[in-house]
């Protein structure tokens, strides 16, 4: 518990930092004075802070669910000349954007990492009907294994990928079922691979003429898969760029299906149900953690670098208090001329990030109720 509350820290703080990083490091790139870069958010006095010699203070504050960087002028109209507001409209929006920019660049980053780690081969449920920019092809995977069946009797384990049936590939779970049933009393040679894609094997099996009701002929839970495979040089050095674009996408599309079933079925359930907040991203942590050594660092990177891409999107979404919001009001004044006074701004800002806490409150708890509820 311990180590996982200080990996998820380290992980919360690392995407923060490399965020407003970005902010800092184009503010200063424009000339515009930065007053504070921050740790934590600014709900009570820090536990931590330093002045560097140029003005700017470094703090930490106690709540790390966030960061931020304090420009000069960025909540008044200051009349200086390092001062944001006194900035050209497309040097602000150049600010704004940097710290999403700069999440996309980590998640690319750690991509290539955890690809590379994966000998560019990568497993991912098939949730959704997306069309990968990435090379691909279906698979049957196996997710659940009865105790007692054939195929628990001849080693087949959640996360194994069905690559052959008698030599016949199959590229559907149906399929397969329907095969398999073809099968029946009848021995059957699997290839098989593992979840990295890397180690095949070859079993035997006799699926079942009459098995246990809801179990299946071999006893398998089997659903389809896509293998990303990078297989080329010029592949290579395009996949951390190409799975960040795919696995945005494709995130985004399944975050689409569950909201549309619960407008359909007037319900929040399928969408609350596959959302998490910190409690639930902590859980997660503790999950890879748990898989311990190599795998363990293989799936952190993978895991840490959903999470910042997901943060760069969320951040650029125009609500208020999210960089998506500024811009939003930054667009406006660069095509209409009309500039929002600083007070408004800061106004709305602050009603959006009430908003957002009361959001995190609640899906925090949603998580809370999961947990304590099995």
């Amino acid at each position: 518990m311990i180590l996982t509350i200080i990996v998820f820290l380290a992980v919360l703080s690392l995407l923060v930092l490399v965020h407003e990083f970005g902010h800092f490091f184009v503010a200063r790139l424009a000339g515009i004075g930065v007053l504070e870069f921050a740790l934590g958010l600014p709900f009570t006095k820090p536990i931590w802070s330093k002045k560097l010699k140029g003005g700017m203070k470094i703090s930490l504050y106690p709540i790390l669910f966030g960061g931020f960087v304090k420009l000069l002028g960025e909540e008044s109209d200051e009349n200086l000349k390092n001062s944001f507001s006194r900035q050209g409209v497309w040097s602000r929006i150049a600010v704004v954007v940097a710290g999403v920019t700069m999440n996309f660049i980590l998640a690319i980053v750690l991509f290539y990492g955890f690809l590379a780690l994966s000998n560019f081969k990568v497993l991912v449920p098939r949730l959704a009907d997306y069309h990968f920019l990435s090379p691909n092809e279906n698979r049957v995977v196996v997710t659940a294994v009865q105790d007692g069946s054939p195929a628990k009797i001849t080693g087949l384990v959640p996360g194994d990928v069905i690559l052959s049936a008698d030599g016949k590939q199959f590229t559907k779970f149906v399929d397969f079922q329907t095969y398999t049933k073809s099968r029946a009393g009848f021995d059957m040679t699997l290839l098989v691979s593992d979840e990295t894609i890397s180690n095949r094997r070859t079993v035997k099996v006799t699926p079942r003429k009459n098995p246990p009701v809801g179990q299946g002929a071999l006893g398998l839970g089997i659903a389809d898969g896509i293998v990303v495979s990078f297989q080329t040089p010029q592949e290579k050095s395009l996949s951390g760029l190409t799975y960040a674009v795919d696995m945005l996408g494709y995130n985004l599309q399944v975050i689409g299906h569950l909201g549309a079933a619960s407008f359909k079925s007037r319900d929040v359930a399928p969408l609350s149900e596959n959302v998490s907040g910190p409690v639930g991203i902590a859980g997660a942590v503790g999950t890879i953690l748990g898989l311990g050594g190599s795998k363990a660092i293989v799936a952190m990177l993978n895991f840490v670098g959903l999470l910042s891409l997901s943060l760069g999107f969320m951040n650029i979404l125009p609500f208020p208090a999210l960089d998506g919001g500024r811009l939003a009001f930054l667009l406006v004044e660069a095509f209409t001329g009309r500039k929002l006074a600083a007070k408004k701004e800061n106004l709305i800002n602050q009603i959006g990030m009430l908003a957002l806490l009361g959001l995190i409150i609640l899906i925090s708890f949603n998580d809370l109720k999961r947990v304590f509820g099995k």
